[in-house]
């Protein structure tokens, strides 16, 4: 084949084809990564450290030709150029049955894919149909294959002046000369003698027919000097066995079989099975349409000219006249007789009848066609930037996959070598993927693990000292390009609240009982901090109040020496001292209204004990203080007691001061021989204080409540009272009063015209009530009468009869009441 032409397209050619591969991260450290290499194909370097300038040469396996550069090199960056990956690919085509829409002169088909090409139109070894609107060319691959690239050799140039033609490309399972399989390419331009054109399918296209469909205007030839189908998934007949005595060019390879055509040596049936058997093979055990199309095919051409040639297959008659098995036990399902069948015991291919079969005699000594499966699967495809594990590439061994560093690995990571000679799966491929610089947080620090920041790096997250983290503290570069998550928040450390001082409080140094903050305890009056306590407490790290043992506040123990008399002039009898006194209160006594008052009585001091004494405020001790003479404190001069009430032959007491709820707290009276002691509490606890308050309002909502129940009381009972039964009331009242004799009433009016009184009811169980209209109308008349009779004046009454009937006589010229008696 003349590769001369091509060398030149291959850039463009793969790139239109998608074959180059990215290679992936560039190495920064002055180095490159691996390249990548295709199946079937050996790469060696310059330099096994692949440092910048080293070079990578690229070696297809036997039988595979080379689809690409075949030297890249390594340059400042990192990188690798050219800056695609060859492919080892190999051409199904040749030697397969094509097939064209007519052809004219000695210009058949098979010279598109007899392995001969040409830089211009020879009718030796190009093909060439009549002038037409839609000539087309076919090949039969035999079998289904996934195409990838298709290379076309014209033999005759195109339409220079008449405008571009169209080259329509398929690939099916379908007839092509129907034109409905799918398109693996399209080309519109002018065609050019010699010239390849290269035709990659949009996406690898599995199928067995590949045609070109030629459209022109007007009617012109298609002629094609060769026509190439690539693939990489094909088994080539040098990974087949060879041996020394077969035929040169007797090997073929379909499905992934290699099967050898001994046409040089005739052996009888149990002779020719002993020798496949020898080398690792057998006699054809097996059929299938597309496999007995695939061995016709190649019986046919390589027995042109010897039409009667026959071949031994591997199926015998079984014992039952009626039935075939194969040599490997299995029944024979399917069969390709030509005609009836004879009597014979072995079966063979027969060129006498189109290749089908035929029964012969076993010991007939012809031709034999031994098939072998492969025994390796060659060199697996490695992405860059990866590396193969494998012991072996032998049929059944196992190889894994692992991508460098930030790379993620897509596809598969375990392949199988398969007895048809080929990889489980498919070929992986390493991404890498970059992340970039993670999202900083405030009040705290990010550290990469290495220093990377591409696919599985991990960055750490910490905070300052007084934060808390809050998030997750590693993040990992994901598969998306992205951190697994957003950045922690680092949020400061947030203690609880002070340790409460009792009798005292704290002042905090900012409104938030953050990390740094310091509570400052003072006590309150009348107590101190007590010794080994701290003072200040301060909100450390770890959210706990840190600065010494907390602070507590006891009572301040205060000292009063007994009081002693001013030096004055000596007396005949040595003065008397009043005793002196020394009065405990607890703290937490707290009198109810807030000034503490004392029952006791005391007696009256002698008329010589003096008034004016002063005080002197000492520590606590134990031993009575000795006399000291001082400069007198002037204080007021007590008032005159006023006397006691209480009867003289009673001796006055000294009441005990009113009880705590502290049942071991005793007011006690000391002598003057005994230290003054105070204890005094400077303020009522807040407990205290909220009692008093609570008592107060407890109260005041009783007494509202009581008072609202007695108004409405009263409401309701004045309503209810009918204003008949008030009238009638009121005359019966005065009924009773003046016993039935209404002048009394009027000669007695109970108060002047100047202070009149509403009559007052006093029924007792005798009255009764009447509601009737004349009842009613009385009422009324008496009642009127009654109090128009106030106005009388009674000073013209006969003061006699007053004297006799009531017992006294009333002053002249006075109003006068006089009690009134009924008389029954």
């Amino acid at each position: 084949m003349d590769t001369s032409t091509k060398s030149g397209h291959w850039p463009r050619i793969l790139v239109l084809l998608g074959l180059f591969v990215v290679t992936g991260n560039a190495q920064q450290d002055g180095h490159c990564s691996y390249p990548g290499s295709p199946a079937h194909c050996e790469v060696t370097f310059s330099d096994s450290e692949l440092p910048v300038g080293s070079t990578a040469s690229y070696h297809c396996d036997p039988g595979y030709e080379l689809l690409g550069p075949g030297t890249r090199r390594c340059v400042d960056n990192g990188t690798w150029v050219p800056s695609g990956i060859p492919f080892c690919v190999l051409n199904v085509a040749a030697g397969k049955a094509p097939l064209q829409s007519s052809t004219m002169g000695g210009g058949i088909p098979q010279k598109a894919v007899d392995g001969s090409t040409s830089p211009f139109f020879n009718p030796d070894t190009c093909s060439l149909t009549e002038s037409e609107a839609t000539p087309w060319w076919y090949v039969n691959l035999l079998e289904p294959y996934v195409v990838q690239l298709v290379r076309v050799d014209f033999g005759q140039s195109c339409c220079g002046n008449q405008g571009p033609a169209t080259i329509v490309v398929r690939v099916g399972n379908n007839r092509p000369d129907l034109g409905v399989n799918p398109i693996c390419n399209k080309y519109t331009g002018f065609i050019e003698e010699g010239r390849p054109l290269f035709l990659p399918c949009t996406t690898a296209m599995s199928g067995a027919f590949v045609s070109v469909h030629f459209l022109s205007n007007p009617e012109h030839p298609l002629s094609l000097c060769e026509f190439f189908v690539y693939t990489d998934q094909a088994l080539p007949v040098e990974r087949c066995p060879s041996f020394r005595d077969q035929p040169l060019g007797s090997v073929a390879t379909y499905n992934g079989k290699c099967y050898i055509f001994y046409n040089n040596q005739q052996l009888d049936f149990a002779e020719a099975n002993a020798t496949c058997g020898e080398r690792g093979g057998s006699l054809v055990d097996e059929t299938s349409p597309a496999l007995q199309g695939f061995l016709s095919w190649e019986l046919y051409r390589r027995h042109r000219t010897d039409p009667r040639a026959q071949y031994w297959m591997g199926a015998t008659r079984d014992p039952d006249e009626f039935n075939w098995t194969w040599l490997n036990g299995g029944n024979m399902t399917v069969s390709f007789w030509n005609g009836p069948v004879g009597d014979e015991n072995c079966a063979k291919f027969d060129g006498s009848r189109g290749w089908l079969w035929s029964d012969s005699d076993c010991r007939n000594k012809i031709n034999f066609i031994c098939q072998h499966r492969p025994k390796t699967c060659g060199k697996p495809e490695r992405p860059p930037n990866s590396t193969v594990l494998a012991s072996s590439y032998e049929v059944g061994s196992v190889i894994e996959y692992k991508c460098d560093p930030g790379n993620l690995l897509i596809g598969p990571n375990i392949r199988t070598c398969l007895p048809s000679g080929f990889f489980s799966e498919y070929s992986p491929r390493c991404k890498y993927i970059e992340c970039g610089r993670p999202a900083p947080t405030a009040n705290g620090q990010l550290e990469l693990a290495k220093g990377t920041t591409h696919y599985l790096s991990t960055v750490q997250y910490s905070c300052n000292l007084g934060f808390v983290l809050v998030g997750r503290a590693q993040l990992v570069c994901d598969v998306d390009g992205r951190w697994n998550g957003p950045p922690p928040r680092c949020e400061p450390i947030v203690c609880q609240e002070p340790p409460h001082l009792e009798n005292g409080r704290f002042h905090l140094s900012s409104l938030s009982q953050i990390f740094g903050t310091t509570a400052d305890y003072v006590c309150d009056k009348g107590y101190d901090l007590e010794e080994g306590t701290a003072s200040r407490l301060k909100c450390g790290a770890d959210g706990y109040w840190e600065g010494g043992v907390h602070p507590r506040c006891i009572r301040r123990v205060v000292t009063i020496p007994p009081t002693v008399a001013p030096e004055t002039e000596a007396p005949t009898e040595a003065p008397t001292a009043a005793p002196s006194t020394t009065v405990r209160i607890h703290p937490d006594f707290e009198p109810s209204n807030g000034i503490f008052h004392s029952t006791a009585t005391f007696n009256r001091f002698p008329p010589h004990f003096p008034t004016e004494y002063s005080t002197t405020s000492t520590t606590t001790s134990t031993t009575p203080p000795t006399t000291v003479y001082q400069k007198p404190i002037q204080t007021a001069r007590p008032r005159p007691r006023p006397p006691s009430i209480l009867p003289r032959h009673r001796k006055p007491t000294l009441a005990r001061l009113p009880t705590t709820s502290d049942p071991n707290l005793e007011n006690e009276i000391l002598h003057a021989e005994d230290s003054r002691t105070i204890h005094v509490s400077q303020a009522p606890s807040a407990s205290a204080r909220l009692n008093m308050g609570g008592f107060i309002a407890l109260g005041v909502f009783g007494g509202f409540v009581v008072l609202s129940a007695i108004i409405t009381i009263i409401v309701l009972i004045v309503r209810r009272s009918p204003k008949g039964s008030r009238k009638t009331t009121v005359a019966r009242n005065l009924d009773h009063i003046y016993g039935g004799h209404p002048d009394l009433f009027t000669a007695h009016p109970p108060f002047p015209p100047s202070h009149r009184i509403s009559p007052v009811y006093c029924p007792d169980e005798t009255d009764t009530v009447s509601t009737g209209a004349d009842d009613s109308a009385v009422l009324h008349k008496n009642y009127k009468r009654a109090w128009d009779n106030l106005k009388v004046d009674l000073q013209d009454e006969n003061p006699r009869r007053d004297e006799e009937q009531h017992g006294f006589r009333r002053p002249k010229g006075a109003w006068t009441y006089a009690p009134v008696t009924r008389h029954d």
